[in-house]
C-alpha cells in the first residue's frame, strides 16, 4: 500500500476514535466542549500507540524480552496517563464535577484510572495488531518457503528424464541414415520436437494435454524404430479437446515404464497395451505391459518412474487422483485416475 495510503487511513481512524469518544463522553451533548477533551485523550493514545509500535514491540517483544516490554508498557501507560489527567485539569479545573475545583485524593484515582483505561486499551490493540501482523507475515513466508520447496522439487523430479531412450533414439536415427532411409530426416525432426518440448516447454506449471499425448506418440514411433517388421504395441486414444490441460512431463514415465520392462522386442511373447480416455474433465490412463519368464522385484518392474509419478501427483493434484499398480500373471498394470484436469 502506497505511503499516502497509509497515512490517510490511519488520520481517518483516529478520526473515527476522537469521535466515538467524544460521543462516549459527552453523551452526545455539548460536543464543543468535549471535543478537545477527548482530543487531549486521543493525543494520549496516539502517542501511545506509536512508542509501542516502533519502538517498544521491535526493540523488546520481538526479541523475547515479555517481561521487560510488559513492565516498561504498564510504566509507559500510567506515565501517559498521568499527563493526559494533567493536560485535562489544566485546561479543564472543574473537570466533571460541576464547579467543584478542588477534587479529593479518592475522586482524583478514580479520574486517574478512568483516564488510564482508554491508553490501555490503545496498548493492548496496537500489541494484538503487531502481532497478527507479525503472524500474517510469518505466515506468508512459510506459504512462500512451501511453494518455492514445492516448486524445487517438481522441477528436480521432471529433470530425472531417461538418458537411456535418449541414446537408443539417436542410434536408431543413426542407423537408418547408414542405410539412408528417407524416414531419417522425419524422425530426427521429430526427436527435435520432443526435446524441445522437453527443455522448453514442460518449465509452465501446466501444458496443453494434447501436447503431452504428442509426446508420448513420438516417444513410441521412435521405439518402434527398433523392428520395421512392427511390434506389439498398442495405443489407444480418443479426440482431445483443445482446452484441458496437465502438468508436464506425468504421463509419460507410465509409458516408459512399460517399454523398459517388457521386452516388447520379443514379437511371440512381448506387447503394451496403452489406453487413455476421457470422462468428462477426468483423465484415465491404463498402461498394461507383459512381463518375461523371471523374477521381478518391486524396484524392478515399478523403478524410480512410478515413484516418481506418485510423488509429483502428491503435490500437483493432492486428494484428486488414483494410482493403482498391480502385477499379476505375468502382466504388469498402471492404472491412473485423475479428476477434474
Amino acid at each position: 500500500m502506497p505511503r499516502f495510503q497509509i497515512l490517510l487511513f490511519q488520520g481517518l481512524l483516529w478520526l473515527g476514535i476522537l469521535l466515538t469518544q467524544t460521543f462516549l463522553i459527552g453523551g452526545g451533548e455539548n460536543i464543543l466542549e468535549t471535543i478537545p477533551k477527548s482530543g487531549i485523550i486521543v493525543l494520549g493514545q496516539m502517542t501511545l500507540v506509536y512508542l509501542n509500535t516502533l519502538f517498544l514491540f521491535p526493540r523488546l517483544y520481538l526479541k523475547k524480552k515479555h517481561f521487560l516490554y510488559l513492565i516498561i508498557g504498564l510504566m509507559l501507560i500510567l506515565a501517559i496517563s498521568y499527563g493526559v489527567q494533567e493536560l485535562v485539569e489544566y485546561f479543564y479545573p472543574r473537570g466533571r464535577y460541576r464547579g467543584v475545583r478542588k477534587i479529593s485524593t479518592l475522586t482524583k484515582s478514580w479520574y486517574f484510572l478512568g483516564r488510564s483505561f482508554p491508553l490501555f486499551m490503545a496498548f493492548l490493540l496496537s500489541t494484538l495488531l503487531q502481532v497478527t501482523r507479525l503472524f500474517a507475515i510469518k505466515e506468508k513466508e512459510s506459504v512462500q518457503l512451501r511453494s518455492e520447496k514445492l516448486e524445487t522439487e517438481l522441477k528436480f523430479l521432471r529433470s530425472q528424464t531417461n538418458p537411456h531412450f535418449l541414446f537408443n533414439a539417436l542410434n536408431n536415427i543413426y542407423t537408418l541414415t547408414l542405410i539412408k532411409s528417407d524416414k531419417a530426416p522425419d524422425y530426427l525432426l521429430v526427436l527435435s520436437d520432443m526435446l524441445r518440448y522437453m527443455l522448453y516447454e514442460c518449465n509452465a506449471p501446466k501444458v496443453r494435454l494434447e501436447k503431452e499425448i504428442g509426446y508420448i506418440r513420438h516417444f513410441i514411433s521412435l521405439n518402434l524404430l527398433k523392428d520395421s517388421r512392427g511390434l506389439n504395441v498398442n495405443f489407444d486414444c480418443g479426440e482431445i479437446p483443445d482446452h484441458l490441460e496437465i502438468a508436464p512431463m506425468l504421463l509419460i514415465p507410465l509409458v516408459e515404464n512399460a517399454f523398459k520392462h517388457s521386452k516388447f522386442e520379443d514379437k511371440a511373447n512381448g506387447w503394451i497395451n496403452i489406453k487413455l480416455q476421457l470422462l468428462g474433465e477426468s483423465l484415465h490412463l491404463n498402461v498394461q505391459n507383459s512381463l518375461p519368464d523371471k523374477s521381478h522385484t518391486t524396484d524392478d518392474t515399478g523403478g524410480i518412474g512410478l515413484v516418481n509419478v506418485r510423488r509429483q501427483l502428491e503435490l500437483i493434484y493432492p486428494d484428486q487422483f488414483q494410482l493403482n499398480i498391480e502385477e499379476r500373471d505375468h502382466i504388469f498394470s498402471v492404472d491412473l485416475i485423475i479428476e477434474k484436469l
